[in-house]
């Protein structure tokens, strides 16, 4: 029993003696002087979804507990976090990318950290419990923990005048790529950093090879403990391109926008201008340098009434709660006007909504769309005027049998006001009436058959003996476009209407 502790002893002598030699062998190859770094213990790790604790290993629902709260929620953990941790948010914020922070502890002496993971709504909380001490070898090389020498991001330390005098592994290999030497006497300095007063906040700086094919992106933090300055620096090139991309669509839509020949005018959510383009300067005949300097919604709509550019208000005591009610509804998409300005001009204003409780107006002169609508309003009214001095009653009805027009003349020979119809007057409502009010005959159906059809037809007419004795001539006659045009006319009115019905037909 007791010759087997002694071989569990040797046995257990030799395998710690091994495990030594290759720290020492490993260690032995990281030039410059340094602190020995070790994990004093677990990392306490908790995970986060917009504010609430998701799960927490061993370590991390030990430390929730031996602070007094075991559901942890982010303002508990931020409130014990930013004390010792200077910068650590009290509230979590969604990200748009995957980033990643690293704080250092405030207290000289401590030499934890936290590192903070955030991808859309989730976050990852990593508190490292790290030990410092000096202890440099005989060789001036130091030994280092292979836990921060494997981190994936680059870690290293410099003294006052920037030298490097230790990195990790992930430092050295990005200093591989950047086609920098590395020697046993002297790390190379891969990224510009020197002491400043912005420590710790972190710095965003990009490190190029030397033919200047690539580029990476860093945000670099800094911390001074013992006449060195310890440097950590997270991956920032998702952020970077992420960035780059939308300023790249923004130009993008600049140039489609300056294209539109719509004003632009588009309000952030502070209600200043952040966007137009140089339709809206024609439009408005405000300058440029005035809508450059980013105005204000009132402001913006203040000029353009000064201009004269805008309907005059007749209460000036209420134009601001009008331009209030103005961005309600723009912000609602329920506002369009229409604008008739003094100078003859007509604008159509449209207000919608834009995210991130941005507003956009549009800007579009309709002056030749109104002036043909009134043209061809005005042409229209005076063919019906025209219309109303013929002698014989006019009725025009569409292929799908539905009135298209009738003259005064139709109105009062049958005693009707189609106009008055809350739905549109069909032949099927007509032909109704014009049976009653007649004799007995088969010209209502064979006009039925004539106004829906489709083929051409010849034109016809026939007699026709109403029931108050009065005898009438019915005239069909085919219009362009698969319309029919139908004459009611008393013998003596016959012939005074036969230009009108040649010029319709033709």
């Amino acid at each position: 029993m007791v010759i087997a502790q002694y071989v569990l002893i040797a046995c257990l002598s030799l395998v710690l003696a091994g495990g030594l030699i290759w720290v020492t062998d490993r260690i032995s190859r990281k030039p410059a002087q340094q602190s020995e770094i070790w994990l004093s213990e677990p990392a306490s790790v908790l995970l986060y979804q917009s504010g609430v604790l998701l799960d927490a290993n061993s370590a991390g629902r030990a430390l929730l507990r031996a602070k007094g709260d075991s559901k942890g929620d982010w303002s508990f953990v931020s409130e014990y976090l930013s004390k010792r941790f200077p910068g650590f948010p009290s509230f979590q914020v969604n990200v748009e990318s995957e980033e990643s922070k690293t704080f250092s502890a405030g207290d000289p002496d401590d030499g934890s950290i936290v590192v903070l993971e955030q991808w859309d709504d989730m976050a990852r909380i990593t508190l490292q419990h790290i030990g410092v001490q000096e202890t440099p070898s005989s060789a001036g090389t130091t030994r280092i923990n292979p836990v921060l020498d494997d981190a994936p991001y680059p870690i290293w330390q410099s003294d006052e005048s920037g030298q490097v005098t230790w990195a990790n592994s992930a430092y050295l290999d990005l200093a591989t790529r950047m086609d920098l030497a590395i020697e046993e006497s002297a790390l190379p300095r891969v990224f510009e950093t020197y002491p400043g007063p912005n420590l710790p906040k972190p710095t965003r700086t990009a490190v190029t090879n030397s033919d200047r094919t690539q580029s990476y992106w860093f945000d670099v933090s800094s911390i001074k403990r013992a006449g060195q300055y310890t440097h950590y620096a997270t991956d920032a090139n998702a952020i970077v391109n992420a960035e780059i991309a939308q300023r790249n669509f923004v130009q993008t839509l600049t140039k489609t926008f300056a294209q539109l020949s719509i004003g632009l005018a588009i309000f952030d959510r502070n209600r200043q201008l952040a966007l137009f383009n140089p339709a809206l300067i024609d439009l408005t005949a405000l300058p440029a340098d005035f809508l450059s300097s980013r105005p204000n919604l009132m402001t913006f709509f203040d000029r353009m009434r000064e201009n004269r550019m805008m309907p005059e208000p007749r209460n000036y005591a209420s134009w601001r709660e009008h331009l209030a009610e103005v961005v309600v509804a723009a912000s609602d998409d329920r506002y369009t006007e229409t604008w008739s300005l003094p100078s003859g001009v007509t604008y159509r204003v449209v207000g919608r909504p834009h995210p991130d409780g941005a507003t956009a107006f549009l800007f579009e002169d309709i002056s030749a769309e109104v002036s043909l609508a009134r043209r061809f309003r005005a042409d229209l009214e005076l063919g019906f005027s025209a219309l109303d001095t013929v002698r014989e009653g006019v009725a025009v009805f569409s292929p799908s049998g539905k009135l298209g027009f009738c003259n005064a003349v139709f109105r009062d020979l049958w005693d009707i006001e189609p106009e008055l119809s809350i739905t549109e007057y069909t032949l099927q409502e007509a032909l109704h009436h014009w049976r009653t009010h007649s004799e007995k005959s088969d010209l209502w159906e064979r006009l039925r058959h004539h106004v829906l059809d489709l083929n051409p037809r010849e034109n016809w007419e026939r007699d026709l003996l109403l029931v108050s004795g009065k005898r009438i001539t019915v005239r069909v006659v085919s219009l362009n476009g698969g319309f029919t045009s139908i004459l009611f006319a008393e013998s003596e009115a016959k012939k005074d209407s036969q230009d009108t019905l040649e010029m319709m037909a033709g």
